[in-house]
């Protein structure tokens, strides 16, 4: 799920006009075009680049993930959590406030972000229609953490572009889908995620960046290579007691995606079933 191409957008040529005068062309819109404000990747958090602390690198990680994997059958109301990586692609631009040429100097090609615009569309076999819950669209905004974005720079941010009310009736659809035995259900969702802001007077948006995420019924909780794991794909859930090292603990911000991850049951009945689980596993057993 990984590759080294990524969208280009050329940078729109600077003009030279006098200072104190606001007008930038890499400002205007252009349909799906340059803008000046870029999502550039989605950040890949991997060993030494967030992994153990849910820390989205500030800068532009070597590896970015093209694509996602959401598993709605964690024993919690699930979401996907996307990465951003956003540019101010604008050259600096200073003009002299007020009338004294002493005046202070304002940067006039600052983006103040707003937020993240997420358009969701559930890809099903043909002549299937899939209809979202009420009160829960497939279209919504998601505030931006960070505010002022300076000429040239990026930020990281984490946007949830599926959001827990999304992923319910997809969990249902998964769920009566499923059948041990066979291949955990999936559907695929095309998800379009646009970051929003202000420059100056006037909004500004980028152009889409498209980020497929399948969504699956207990895809990642199995297929495990390590021994101490593979007896344990899903439906199983071992017990925590038993477990003394666990090599799959999923993604650092949201263990249902991306990766895969192993749980255990804190609590079983008579019969061995678990009652809480544990996601993901805290071994809590004794190396003999």
């Amino acid at each position: 799920m990984t590759a080294s191409n990524g969208r280009t957008i050329g940078k729109v040529v600077a003009l030279v006009i006098p200072v104190g005068v606001f007008l930038s062309l890499a400002a205007c819109t252009v349909d799906d075009g340059p803008t000046g404000l870029l999502i550039q990747q989605d950040q890949w958090l991997e060993e030494g680049t967030g992994a153990a602390t849910c820390s989205v690198p500030a800068t532009a990680t070597s590896e970015r993930r093209l694509e996602g994997v959401l598993d709605v059958a964690l024993p919690w109301t699930t979401h996907y959590l996307f990465y951003p990586l956003v540019v101010n692609q604008l050259d600096s631009f200073s003009g002299l406030e007020g009338t004294s040429s002493a005046g202070s100097v304002e940067e006039k090609n600052n983006i103040r972000m707003g937020s993240f615009h997420v358009k969701l569309d559930v890809t099903f076999i043909a002549g299937t229609s899939f209809t979202w819950d009420s009160g829960c669209s497939g279209e919504f905004d998601v505030p931006a953490d960070t505010w002022l974005l300076a000429p040239g720079s990026v930020i990281s941010e984490i946007v949830e572009i599926i959001r827990p009310c999304n992923t319910a009736p997809l969990f249902r659809y998964l769920q009566g889908q499923y059948v041990p035995g066979l291949a955990y259900p999936e559907v695929k969702v095309a998800t379009s995620i646009r970051a929003k802001g202000r420059l100056g007077s006037s909004e500004i948006e980028s152009p889409p960046f498209d980020f497929p995420v399948q969504v699956c019924y207990g895809c990642l909780q199995a297929g495990y290579s390590d021994s101490t794991a593979a007896q344990f794909s899903f439906p199983a859930v071992p017990k925590c007691s038993d477990l003394t090292t666990n090599p799959y603990v999923g993604d650092p911000c949201n263990p249902a995606q991306d990766q895969l991850v192993l749980c255990c049951a804190t609590r079983w009945d008579d019969q061995g079933n678990a009652l809480a689980v544990e996601c993901p596993a805290v071994p809590a057993g004794t190396a003999h």
